[in-house]
């Protein structure tokens, strides 16, 4: 099998793909991946770790107001259309599988007009706007979540699967990786982060609350990731977290997140459908803080299905302080019942077929 997946803008459209890439490496012997993102994305990088073949094409999306930059950005779809046509004729796949962002929309069009394979893969629980155009012309649909279906026109194609993660994920026990990275039985471990590319606001609100509260407690452990972007910044308005602390630890990046979310008795976070995915592979309570920014508000819908079933609280951005999260944080770890009741939730909420059903939606497209 010939594959092109597509997806990008974030690293919650990269992931999927690169895991789907590996889902058919492991099941169609002899296969040939190939990936497409957007000219210059930084995301690319992940891309380019699998040493498979990367195609760039300089897209993006448009902008909800009237905008000069919308007349720009048709400009570019159209070019981005050629060259998309040019890829899928020169890579000459069997089928084109979109994870999300606008870069799979001349793709995943240009594929359809020359007679291939389509599928879509939709993180969220609230679909986004390729999915939503492509959905009835391509060949299926594969959702997270079946509860995405109600915001869909047409269901006849579609079929929910799960989210595809890393290989790295829920493969070890919790004791095992607490021991693989020194946390004692006795300690608690928080985990958080702004998703892959950080967020000020997290990164002012974790920092004043590790600060005033959580610091003071040598029972916990607590690891915040800035994004590389915003190490530097969080550094200079926040200079006593970095001196030497046995509980304390500030990165730019976390790049064993597999580890800290399986280790960890709680995680602060986003609520990227990626992330959510992750948290509940891992089996990690968690307290959610949607980012307001993001297209249809899908990372509320995302952390209030994670709330509803049991598996995390969430606070709304436009209600944080430092103060608020604290006092929901201490609610948490002052009652291991609790944690651990969330921490099964979550891990309910994932599905553990995901592999299996994704082979069996490409067999069932492919044969003729």
């Amino acid at each position: 099998m010939r594959a092109l997946l597509c997806g990008g803008g974030t690293a919650g459209h990269v992931i999927p793909a690169i895991a789907i890439g590996e889902i058919i490496e492991r099941n169609f012997p002899n296969s040939e991946i190939a990936y497409a993102g957007r000219r210059g994305g930084d995301e690319n990088k992940a891309y380019r770790k699998t040493g498979r073949k990367l195609y760039e094409v300089d897209v993006r999306g448009l902008q909800r107001s009237l905008s000069i930059n919308n007349i720009k950005t048709v400009f570019k779809m159209i070019k981005s259309s050629r060259n998309a046509r040019e890829i899928i004729k020169e890579f000459k796949p069997d089928v084109i599988i979109g994870t999300g962002g606008y870069v799979c929309y001349p793709f995943l069009r240009q594929g359809q007009r020359l007679g291939v394979k389509t599928l879509l893969h939709e993180s969220n629980v609230s679909p986004g706007l390729v999915t939503r155009m492509l959905c009835r012309k391509c060949d299926k649909v594969m959702l997270n979540l079946e509860g995405t279906k109600a915001y869909l026109k047409s269901t006849k194609n579609s079929v929910a699967v799960g989210n595809p993660t890393l290989t790295d994920f829920g493969v070890m026990s919790k004791t095992e990786a607490r021991a693989r990275i020194g946390v004692k039985e006795n300690e608690i471990l928080i985990v958080s982060f702004g998703g892959s590319l950080g967020a000020d606001i997290l990164n002012k609100t974790v920092g004043e609350m590790i600060n005033k509260y959580t610091s003071k407690n040598k029972r916990i452990r607590h690891i915040h990731s800035t994004g590389r972007s915003n190490f530097e910044k969080m550094k200079k308005e926040f200079p006593e977290l970095f001196r030497s602390s046995y509980n304390v630890k500030i990165l730019p990046y976390i790049d064993n997140m597999p580890t800290l979310l399986t280790a960890c008795d709680l995680a602060i976070t986003r609520s990227g459908a990626m992330t959510v995915s992750e948290l509940c592979r891992s089996g990690a309570a968690s307290i959610l803080i949607p980012s307001p920014n993001v297209t249809a508000n899908h990372q509320y819908v995302n952390a209030a299905y994670m709330r509803d079933t049991g598996a995390a609280l969430l606070i709304e951005e436009s209600e944080l302080t430092a103060k608020k999260l604290y006092e929901e944080t201490a609610s948490l770890i002052g009652s291991q019942k609790r944690m651990k009741e969330m921490s099964e939730n979550a891990l309910s909420a994932a599905k553990r077929d995901t592999e299996e059903l994704i082979v069996k939606t490409l067999r069932d497209v492919l044969t003729p």
